[in-house]
């Protein structure tokens, strides 16, 4: 790892020194304007633990027109970095979790997951800088967060968000971005915690001309783990270069680079109650009367040998050129590889009979490669005293994807390999293996026309269609070589997605939005529907949404409310030769958010998400079951996080803030037998904040809740348990 660790290095500072490589983040002339030379200079972030809603601010994620959130015919959840760092959220997964009735999990297997409007996994997409970086369950990570400068949630179905998009929704994370004329600037942040977790971070940003500016930051973070022999370790750089060789036009380049080797804990086995010397009923409440025992809370039980490793780098090189003064156009070039590695014992199934826990053994290794470009073009006119506002865009992106899997085809079963204690396991090693590849490679063109029409100061009305045409293409080679033809898919789709909108501003502080969308989950997602892939066809995803948005009380008091009814309905095909049925999920909700800020010390905020969610008719394709009119997995119906801030204390830089998290009870499986149950978490943190300097202490889970925030549905018997209460000190620094 050194050795890679240098190398890139290497490439980042020759990159940032020539200033001619192929790459860079896209950029909102908003952004470069944002921000006063002062304020650059001195940026606080004191009393930001309660989260800002943001409506001013200009998303970059669906928003081709540039609008404010309160502008627009949807709601965009954004948490900026002054939120990020104040909070203490230290990665992108706790990030999205702290947004409105969005869940998430540790899930080794697929680091990490979301969950919102009834919805999880491959049916929320996850965007890097815009991008999509394909299926999240094979592509998440949990990046480092001092990188960023926001992190944006589309909820539900859309449109134009992120290629194929998602039925639950849109992330898109975002990196700082240079800026010109911004004072040069040097940041460092220092991390202490418990466990020996230890991260270290540096941001280096100069404007050194009126026309350039350059960034670097980089991130280190190691931790020994709360679980028994778990150490993790993680490096993430990102670059930036931006140019205006004349007024109208803007280039940018961008070197992104991330490197992790995650925690190797793949849960707590579920035990019977009765050898249990420690059972736990507040955890998980299983049918089969199986429960977690505390005295194996910190146990691990994967072999010495285990892997949970990736490398991954962007470049990017985008255009702006203001053609008039109501007129741009837009150009991206993009490019992405990725590798990664699974080698580990992940299931540990309790046997009764040997009193022992069987575990196998899986290998798993992935490479993709995505490349791209879009073009797009932008116009305001106003025309019959109507302004009109018009965005076209053109993409075209290259997806390929290779999958290695590997166990011992002399095993029993293929996977169980042997049987260690229950209290005190033997690592092991992980032993032979054979492999077998898939691959495929999904080519796509789209076409996406968006328009938006304000009738008068009050009514403002946006329609956008895409139109893709995808070449999707999958081999699924067997292990003596030949390739599985009802596994095997080569075929030509096209498909539209639409959305309508309406904003009607009821006064200068409330504004009233409703939409319809209509669109589809990504086809990797629904893949497993089907028993043979000639016959497969893709999904539908409806959702009505509509809110209110309010920023009142002297700007003192902001807040959304937005309610929804999202249905998915996917043709499946159980066996060969079955008939072809519909599976339909759908889900209903209210989400509302608040913040206030009672005086000039003391902000409260928080939000509430409730979720009906159910499948309709439905067959688990996973599970072999009907699983009609239950609920799906990972769905809590309501969701409930509350925010206190008090700043200045005693008339001194100082603050305190407490938050409490509650989530409600979930299912870890489609036939919902096991239930995991409610926790709240209690987190408290207090800082003291100079012009340049920032000294924090922090207290994760105050009271030491033992819970399972997430359920990893092919993993039935075990679960995962969330992180002790744990500490941390920060110390921040400008120069």
């Amino acid at each position: 790892m050194a050795d890679s660790v240098t190398r890139t290095i290497s490439t980042v500072i020759c990159f940032m020194a020539s200033a001619v490589a192929w790459c860079a983040p896209s950029i909102s002339d908003e952004q470069l304007f944002e921000l006063s030379l002062s304020e650059l200079g001195n940026i606080s972030v004191m009393g930001a633990a309660v989260r800002n809603l943001n409506l001013t601010t200009t998303p970059y994620t669906n928003n081709p027109h540039k609008l404010s959130n309160y502008q627009l015919t949807s709601f965009t959840e954004v948490v900026d970095s002054k939120t990020i760092e104040a909070r203490g959220l230290k990665n992108v997964v706790e990030v999205v979790q702290s947004m409105v009735g969005v869940l998430s999990g540790e899930s080794p297997s697929e680091p990490y997951s979301f969950s919102t409007r009834g919805f999880s996994r491959n049916s929320i997409n996850v965007l890097y800088d815009g991008i999509s970086m394909g299926m999240s369950t094979l592509n998440m990570r949990p990046q480092n967060t001092f990188n960023l400068e926001r992190v944006e949630f589309v909820k539900g179905a859309s449109a134009l968000s992120g290629e194929e998009g998602a039925a639950g929704g849109t992330v898109n994370i975002i990196t700082k971005k240079p800026i010109i004329n911004q004072p040069t600037t040097l940041d460092a942040l220092a991390i202490v915690g418990s466990y020996n977790s230890l991260s270290s971070n540096l941001a280096y940003a100069t404007s050194p001309t009126v026309s350039s500016a350059y960034r670097l930051d980089v991130n280190h973070n190691a931790s020994d783990g709360w679980v028994s022999d778990t150490p993790s370790e993680s490096l993430n750089m990102t670059s930036g270069a931006v140019f205006t060789p004349q007024e109208n036009l803007k280039l940018s380049m961008s070197l992104n680079y991330l490197e992790d080797n995650l925690p190797s804990y793949w849960g707590t086995p579920l035990v019977p109650a009765s050898i249990a010397s420690e059972p736990n009923t507040s955890v998980v409440s299983a049918k089969n009367d199986k429960v977690i025992d505390e005295a194996l809370r910190f146990v691990n039980y994967n072999v010495s040998d285990n892997q949970i490793s990736s490398a991954s780098l962007w470049s990017r090189f985008d255009i702006n050129l203001k053609l008039a003064s109501n007129s741009a156009l837009d150009a991206s070039f993009y490019q992405y590889h990725a590798d990664r590695t699974w080698k580990n014992a992940e299931t540990y199934n309790y046997d009764t009979t040997t009193s022992l826990v069987q575990r196998d053994r899986l290998l798993i290794d992935h490479e993709r490669y995505i490349r791209g470009a879009s073009l797009a073009f932008n116009q305001t006119f106003v025309q019959n005293g109507y302004t009109h506002k018009l965005a076209l865009k053109y993409e075209n992106s290259v997806n390929d994807f290779t999958r290695t899997v590997g166990f011992d085809l002399n095993a029993a079963d293929f996977y169980n390999i042997d049987a260690v204690s229950l209290t005190n396991p033997s690592s092991g090693t992980f032993g032979n293996y054979d492999t077998r590849y898939d691959k495929q490679t999904r080519i796509m063109d789209s076409l996406i026309f968006d328009y938006r029409i304000i009738v008068n100061d009050k009514l403002s009305v946006n329609a956008a269609i895409k139109h893709e045409h995808i070449l999707f293409d999958r081999q699924y080679i067997q292990f003596d070589g030949a390739i599985r033809q009802r596994k095997t898919l080569d075929k030509t789709f096209d498909q539209q997605r639409y959305n309508v909108g309406v904003a009607y501003e009821l006064s200068p502080e409330h504004n009233l939005f409703a939409q319809y969308s209509f669109s589809h989950d990504p086809i990797e997602e629904d893949l497993k529907f089907f028993y043979d892939l000639s016959n497969f066809t893709p999904s539908d995803v409806v959702q009505y949404e509509m809110g209110i948005k309010s920023d009142f009380n002297s700007k003192r008091t902001q807040s959304t409310l937005v309610i929804y009814d999202l249905e998915k309905k996917q043709t499946v095909q159980e066996t060969l030769g079955s008939a072809f049925t519909q599976n339909i999920q759908n889900s209903q909700g209210l989400e509302l958010a608040l913040k206030h800020e009672i005086n000039e010390k003391l902000l409260i905020g928080g939000n509430l998400a409730y979720t009906d969610a159910q499948y309709g008719n439905y067959y688990d394709a996973d599970t072999g079951n009907d699983v009609s009119n239950n609920t799906p997995i990972n769905v809590p119906t309501s969701m409930l996080s509350t925010w206190l801030n008090y700043k200045h204390a005693f008339n001194l830089p100082l603050e305190f803030g407490v938050g409490i998290n509650r989530v409600d009870k979930r299912y870890s499986d489609s036939s919902n037998l096991i239930e995991l149950k409610p926790y709240q978490l209690i987190n408290i943190f207090a800082a003291y904040e100079l012009k340049d300097y920032r000294v924090g202490f922090s207290v994760h889970n105050l009271t030491d809740e033992i819970y399972a925030p997430w359920s990893d549905a092919y993993y039935p018997n075990q679960v995962a348990l969330g992180a002790p209460r744990t500490y941390e000190v920060s110390l921040r620094a400008r120069f």
